[in-house]
């Protein structure tokens, strides 16, 4: 890539005809390593300097990684901290996960830890929900999307695609879930209501083929 680069670069600016074996070869091909460097060096440092670093029961975690990793379904930066504060501390209450997770989340691996965490027995009695409580969830087409291809992904290859068109069983879905709240729509016994059903029924029906 450095040689490709040093390449384009010196016939764009060489009057004469650019050659490998020459001083303007040698003088390019630093002027594209330097930039190359530079850039990896920048984006490199992007991702690995922690940031957002905040005390948490005697614990100083860097909630960057968590901040943008719920910029999906979170929209305000404000909203995504407190949320992931939140986590961390109902995470480190527990005497036993303070100790087990303390180097991981003090070394910038707190996404590492929510993962496993939420394979835990005890994520259930950790009260995970209570941080939900107080962020407005708000729907956005990136969240919406994401929502779509998860469904498209389930019904692919099932019974379902030979009747149905899984487009637009899932646009109509979209469409449909999209005049309620967000935070309604996730809530635990909303797939169970009545109202699914009835969406789910209208969807099933307009896309039939």
């Amino acid at each position: 890539m450095l040689t490709l680069s040093t390449w384009l670069i010196g016939s764009g600016f060489s009057v004469r005809k650019f050659q490998f074996k020459s001083f303007e070869f040698l003088k390019f091909f630093i002027i594209s390593f330097v930039t190359f460097a530079f850039v990896a060096f920048f984006n490199l440092g992007a991702n690995l300097a922690p940031t957002h670093i905040l005390e948490i029961n005697g614990l100083k975690v860097p909630l960057g990684k968590c901040i943008e990793g719920n910029r999906r379904i979170i929209p305000d930066e404000k909203e995504r901290e407190e949320y992931c504060k939140c986590f961390i501390e109902k995470i480190t209450n527990d005497r036993q996960l303070k100790s087990k997770y303390q180097e991981q989340l003090e070394t910038n691996k707190v996404n590492e830890v929510f993962e496993e965490i939420q394979e835990s027995p005890k994520f259930q009695d950790l009260g995970i929900e209570d941080c939900m409580t107080s962020i407005q969830m708000k729907w956005s087409d990136n969240l919406a999307n994401s929502m779509k291809q998860n469904w498209k992904m389930e019904l692919s290859g099932t019974e379902f695609e030979i009747t149905n068109d899984i487009d637009k069983y899932c646009d109509c879905l979209i469409e449909e879930y999209r005049q309620f709240p967000l935070d309604e729509i996730m809530e635990e016994d909303f797939t169970e209501s009545q109202k699914a059903s009835e969406i789910d029924e209208k969807c099933r029906k307009q896309s039939e083929k």
